[in-house]
């Protein structure tokens, strides 16, 4: 156990910005925080594998159909600003602690639910759950983490295959059913199962957590920063007798939402805002209706489509362990630009090839579906979420974490509800013409965009 003076605040900030030793602890708070991740993305595919059941036994409509699907997205749109504010005013660890209970009893509720205003106040509970975790999960991981800008988003960026994972696994879950031909509520059982792991990061939760080092730093007495810092890091730690109690110059400024948007930091939440949308549109537009589009190639055959969609998804895991490795050597940026490439190629040969075709099965609108989704998860992805985490100092961490969440679920929305919309009217073509534009504003916006986090000349750098 190291032993550590504090002769200022900034002692514990440069330790955590710059000591390379991860303790036990910080190691479970960095998988504890990935829970809302899984929860969000489990319930993401127990849910699109699930839809035909849902719909069947409580007789839905397509308008109750979208809003069943969407009303998550609608509870994480209103709550993930919020939960970064609260993130930044009161600290990460009561947020941490409340999410994690809920995490845990909305997958139960929706799976428990006997009627459809029932399965809307649950499913809107876990969008709230997910919107308010979210951005005090991201700052958790951000703040906890050593070493440079570009290893920390590496590290962070694993959020990448731990949400293919848990796609993954809200699909695989259904698969023995359908292999025996039992699909009668057949969602209850796919989504009810996602409060299994929800339960196990929670008692994680209970055991372990501890606020973050950088934001006790920052806000609390240097009594209570020193204890979590100690607990942390696992570190005996003792005050000067010079001690001066105060931060750097701007260390403890307050700042807000309306802060996002001044000189400072105008450029990188331009960025943070158009990555964050576009991703979310395209993969919520057609990763979400994968399992339609797998129906579309395979007919009625509900074994093979689930087998093509857990296929796209490990195309999509293998993205996300890949891009993770890449990113402490190219950066976010520059994988995000190779990434939206390839997301542009699949959807317009979707568009100009189509899905369904006249002369029997074809594969090729599986393998571009493989390939659309493996190029998200390379770098739009890891962008939306890990861009703004490592972009922000700690006091507007939270606030700009929830910024971004606010627009991802904009983007999921919107994708949600219009990609069917499309489909039945457009028809394939337009539609993916339509939804590749967007992709390829988001590529534009990263290459005349200044702001590089994981460059070594930024002026304005500085991301305690």
């Amino acid at each position: 156990m190291a032993d550590i003076t504090l002769h200022s605040r900034n002692d514990i900030i440069d330790y955590v910005n710059t000591h390379p030793r991860a303790s036990k602890r910080v190691i479970i708070l960095f998988i504890t925080a990935l829970a809302s991740i899984f929860a969000d993305n489990y319930d993401f595919s127990s849910m699109s594998v699930g839809l035909s059941t849902l719909t069947a036994d409580f007789g839905l409509n397509e308008t109750q159909t979208g809003i069943a699907t969407s009303i998550t997205g609608v509870g994480a749109l209103i709550s993930s600003l919020l939960g970064g504010i609260l993130a930044d005013k009161t600290g990460r660890y009561r947020l941490f602690i409340i999410c994690g209970f809920l995490l845990v009893a909305a997958p139960l509720g929706i799976a428990f639910a006997q009627g459809f205003l029932s399965l809307l106040f649950w499913r809107f509970v876990m969008g709230v759950a997910v919107g308010l975790d979210l951005p005090v999960a991201l700052s958790f991981m951000a703040e906890i983490l050593s070493s440079g800008t570009n290893t920390k988003a590496r590290w962070i960026n694993l959020w990448q295959p731990v949400a293919s994972i848990a796609t993954i696994a809200g699909v695989a879950i259904a698969l023995p059913f359908a292999l025996q031909g039992i699909t009668d509520h057949l969602w209850r059982i796919v989504i009810g199962c996602g409060a299994i792991p929800a339960a196990f990061s929670l008692i994680l939760r209970l055991i372990y957590s501890e606020e973050s080092p950088l934001w006790a730093a920052k806000h609390q007495s240097i009594d209570k920063a020193a204890h979590v810092f100690s607990s942390v890091y696992d570190v005996r730690v003792s005050i000067a007798d010079d001690f001066s109690d105060e931060l750097q110059k701007g260390g403890s400024a307050k700042f807000g939402v309306r802060e996002l948007f001044t000189h400072v930091f105008a450029s990188r939440t331009a960025l943070v805002t158009i990555t964050a949308f576009v991703q979310s549109f395209q993969y919520y537009a057609i990763g979400f209706y994968i399992p339609i589009i797998a129906g579309l190639v395979f007919g009625t055959d509900l074994v093979s489509t689930i087998v093509a969609t857990i296929v796209a998804h490990l195309c999509a895991f293998l993205a996300g362990i890949l891009q993770s490795y890449l990113t402490a050597r190219f950066g976010t940026i520059s994988l995000g630009k190779i990434g939206y490439v390839m997301v542009i190629i699949a959807i317009a040969a979707l568009g100009v090839l189509g899905i369904s075709s006249e002369d029997g099965v074809s594969l090729v609108p599986i393998f571009l579906v493989a390939l659309m989704m493996f190029g998200h998860h390379f770098g739009p992805g890891p962008l939306s979420k890990t861009l703004a985490a490592i972009s922000y100092p700690t006091e507007l961490r939270g606030v700009g974490t929830g910024w971004a969440e606010t627009m991802v679920r904009c983007g999921s929305i919107c994708g949600l509800f219009l990609f069917p919309i499309m489909l039945s009217n457009l028809g394939v073509t337009t539609t993916m013409f339509v939804i590749v534009a967007f992709p390829v504003v988001a590529l534009i916006t990263l290459f005349t965009t200044s702001w590089d986090p994981g460059s070594n000349n930024q002026a304005t750098r500085r991301i305690e």
